[in-house]
């Protein structure tokens, strides 16, 4: 009975052996997240069924047809940073629903490469839309800011302020799919979140 055993764990733990080779070589079940962005570390992903319904709740993300959705969190000694990113098959319907984000959130322009018609974006409508949208009325974040870096032109990052928590949000887009990032800080200093989202454009 005992070799049987034996023989059942030495089965057991070359097959785990081959398996881990196989994953850490081929990248089959690596999360698209570094392990580390500026200096917080990977502290959860998910890339299933949870990701997709916070994604689905959240502000006008869910309005943005997608094929994949990711969530992920961030920590160090500088707080934490969330990072939701939807990915839609097809990048020109990506760039109309990330447009009509915009607008929606109260963005006087930016990123808009479409026309809409009407008053979106604009005055008591546009607070209701945000306050479907999730968004608590308590500090009024009016519009979204469009963020300058000396390095880089695109893609367009807006920033918008929600109480004590700091978003930022842009479209990355090739010519097949289109992704649609949201990073919200919890720590206030402007020069450190824009580091941290530096860094999460070029590595995510």
């Amino acid at each position: 009975m005992r070799k049987e055993v034996y023989a059942f764990l030495i089965i057991a733990a070359v097959l785990i052996a081959a398996f881990s080779y196989y994953t850490y070589y081929t990248g089959a079940g690596k999360s698209i997240f570094p392990e580390t962005i500026g200096d917080m570390n990977l502290a959860r992903y998910d890339t299933g069924e949870v990701a997709a319904q916070e994604i689905k709740n959240m502000y006008g993300l869910k309005d943005i047809p997608f094929g994949k959705g990711y969530t992920a969190v961030y920590t160090g000694r500088n707080g934490s940073m969330l990072v939701r990113m939807v990915e839609a098959g097809d990048h020109n319907i990506a760039n109309d629903a990330f447009n009509a984000m915009n607008l929606m959130l109260g963005s006087a322009g930016g990123h808009a490469a479409h026309e809409y018609s009407g008053d979106v974006g604009s005055g008591s409508e546009t607070r209701e839309r945000a306050k479907d949208s999730g968004f608590t009325q308590e500090e009024e974040t009016t519009r979204p800011e469009k963020v300058d870096f000396i390095d880089f032109t695109k893609p367009d990052v807006f920033m918008i302020k929600d109480g004590s928590m700091y978003n930022y949000y842009y479209l990355k887009m090739n010519y097949k799919t289109g992704r649609v990032y949201w990073i919200t800080f919890d720590y206030p200093d402007a020069g450190y979140q824009r580091a941290m989202v530096r860094q999460a454009i070029f590595k995510i």
